[in-house]
């Protein structure tokens, strides 16, 4: 540690070997995952929903697959246990810019082709009645930082998912690379 004059002229004390650099680190511990969030933990493809194991301990190896084994076409990603889509599940994977990454089978025949989705804003397919910033947030909070699942309603834009009425969203943190997933399924809220 040694003193170096500030602005203002106030000496200030600096800890580290440069007087002109100051370490300002703050290390946020939500993005360290522990051995029991681990074992919380499970794979899933980013295509069928078809579940893959627990992730794999430490160091990724180059044998490694990422490629879903069942279908060939989707990408293992990880998520809690308790949000897992599950085989045959409805949902979107989205970045924390609100953009779609991913749509699983079964959610292009609510929201349109993977290929036409792709890039597109979430909020051109999905709407909530409690106000679209608010089912913003959730989802940009969930591709930022490790979230539990929160449950939202929602309704789709387009026709299909017009005629499928109110959803229910289960908004929780996948990856890697970080993401939010968004399952959907139908929903009793708001019928009679």
């Amino acid at each position: 540690m040694h003193l170096c004059t500030g602005p203002g002229g106030f000496e200030q004390p600096v800890f580290s070997s440069s007087p002109v650099v100051a370490p300002l680190i703050k290390i946020d511990h939500s993005f360290i995952a522990t051995a029991a969030a681990r074992s919380k933990t499970v794979r899933f493809c980013s295509r069928c929903g078809e579940p893959g194991g627990s992730p794999p301990r430490g160091e990724a190896t180059l044998t490694q697959v990422r490629v879903c084994e069942i279908c060939g076409m989707g990408m293992l990603l990880t998520c809690l246990r308790e949000a897992l889509p599950g085989a045959g599940a409805a949902f979107v994977i989205a970045t924390a810019e609100l953009r779609v990454s991913a749509v699983s089978e079964s959610a292009e025949g609510l929201f349109g082709t993977e290929q036409h989705l792709l890039g597109s804003p979430l909020t051109e397919i999905l709407t909530s009645p409690m106000g679209d910033s608010g089912f913003s947030r959730v989802v940009a909070r969930a591709a930022l930082r490790n979230r539990e699942p929160e449950i939202l309603p929602v309704l789709g834009v387009g026709e299909a998912a017009r005629v499928a009425g109110m959803l229910a969203a289960r908004v929780s943190t996948c990856g890697a690379p970080r993401a939010a997933l968004v399952t959907v399924e139908p929903s009793a809220f708001g019928r009679g």
